[in-house]
């Protein structure tokens, strides 16, 4: 058996497989591409999707690190992307600061529609990963995935003892497992794609504080550069105009990368991705697997979820059974989302002791190689451990309260009496969020 990508006129309306995929996106990819590395026979069958879709464009060092062991390079491949150091923090006032990846370690930035062409191409290169394009799965069950082509005029059916979703938000795959799909509304992204000569850093992410909500400015080829401002969701009639919603950021935001996005609004308009919650709970059962964004999503600010998604496809591939799978994933599956939306939340939040808390963060970046160091293991999803989250957030937790202490004479004591519940609520917060299965 040879990859594959065929149409309505030629798939045959019965086929049989050691693992179906649904979505061709860089989850599904990688998962086919790990399943048969231990040779399993794949099939993906992907639906497709816009090219200008604002998805993930950031992958951290341990997603690089699975497509090396996979046989991926995108130099290779000649696919336009660049590499990124880490992150470069702008709080509202002071100097930018520099976290980088631990280790000298490099993270890509990759337009999403020409990573999934790269990874599309890898499975190419894979005697027994068979690709099907242009088809919609209507129906999953235990060991069954039924799909029609766009007319309908054709139904294929696709025996697998193993069915994997890698359909991202709207998962016909969770929807048959009979999973909650409840999402927590946070926010929206609206992307800009300006040239890279504009940002400030230009071998990391660029994290602009300080305005309505977060800006993430990063490479994703030499040349071009994606500006993806966060519009609270009070916010969202700035995505339709967007030139209110590029001057709403001007204070925190470099003149050039202001210019440079009013010139792109000129002729176009944004892309647009709603950022919402959906805890990473459940994975799966029964011979129906669920990996990526198809067990739970965040907010993009920490650009956590393509490293997530190849961990849980390799995990998933590693496993004898999809319960093993997920007692795998479930113990360390909810620290890059708590980081996330507790980093997000941190930023954005004006009560006392968001305020405190935020300092101390600042303070402690500024200050500790440590404390940089237990940052972006964090963050590049290196350090998944609970009770390391736990500590971090207790190390914070301590610089702020000192902070309060010393600041008693400057401020009224409403104020330090708010951060004091504030700091409470924050560790409140943590406590429950760490117990949830």
């Amino acid at each position: 058996m040879s990859f594959t990508t065929q149409d309505a006129r030629t798939v045959s309306s019965q086929l049989t497989t050691d693992v179906a995929i649904v979505g061709g996106g860089p989850v599904g990819c990688v998962a086919a591409l790990a399943f048969a590395q231990r040779g399993a026979r794949v099939y993906v069958i992907d639906a497709g999707s816009a090219p200008t879709r604002l998805a993930g464009e950031w992958l951290h060092p341990t997603g690089v690190s699975v497509l090396t062991q996979l046989g991926v390079d995108l130099t290779k491949l000649g696919i336009p992307h660049s590499r990124g150091r880490g992150f470069a923090i702008f709080p509202h006032t002071g100097s930018p600061i520099v976290l980088s990846y631990v280790g000298g370690e490099w993270g890509i930035g990759c337009q999403h529609h020409v990573l999934v062409e790269a990874l599309q191409k890898q499975l190419a290169r894979i005697s027994n990963i068979r690709l099907i394009r242009g088809y919609r799965v209507v129906d999953v069950r235990p060991e069954v995935v039924v799909a029609t082509c766009p007319q309908r005029s054709r139904t294929i059916e696709l025996h697998s003892r193993l069915v994997v979703g890698a359909d991202g938000r709207q998962s016909i795959v969770r929807q048959k497992l009979g999973y909650s799909s409840s999402r927590q509304p946070v926010s929206y992204m609206a992307g800009f794609p300006v040239p890279a000569g504009v940002l400030p850093y230009l071998d990391h992410g660029n994290v602009f504080l300080g305005g309505p909500g977060p800006v993430l400015a990063f490479r994703i080829s030499d040349s071009l550069a994606r500006v993806c401002f966060d519009v609270p969701a009070n916010r969202v009639a700035w995505i339709r105009q967007p030139r209110e919603l590029i001057g709403a950021y001007r204070s925190v935001l470099p003149e050039a990368v202001i210019e440079a996005c009013l010139k792109v609004s000129e002729n176009d308009v944004p892309a647009v991705a709603a950022n919402q919650l959906l805890r990473r709970r459940y994975y799966g059962r029964a011979g129906m697997a669920l990996i990526g964004d198809a067990v739970g999503h965040c907010h993009p600010l920490c650009a956590v979820g393509m490293s997530v998604g190849f961990l849980d496809a390799v995990a998933l591939a590693e496993s004898a059974t999809v319960e093993e799978f997920a007692a795998k994933r479930s113990s360390v599956g909810r620290v890059p989302e708590l980081l996330s939306m507790g980093l997000y939340d941190l930023f954005v939040s004006p009560d006392p002791g968001s305020v405190e808390l935020r300092a101390a963060v600042y303070q402690l970046w500024r200050t500790s190689a440590a404390a940089r160091r237990d940052t972006m293991r964090l963050l590049a999803v290196r350090e998944t451990r609970r009770a390391a989250l736990a500590i971090t957030f207790a190390r914070l937790a301590s610089v702020a309260s000192r902070q309060i202490v010393s600041g008693l004479l400057n401020r009224s004591l409403g104020h330090s009496l708010a951060a004091v519940c504030g700091l409470g609520r924050w560790g409140g917060w943590l406590a429950r969020e760490m117990i949830v299965s």
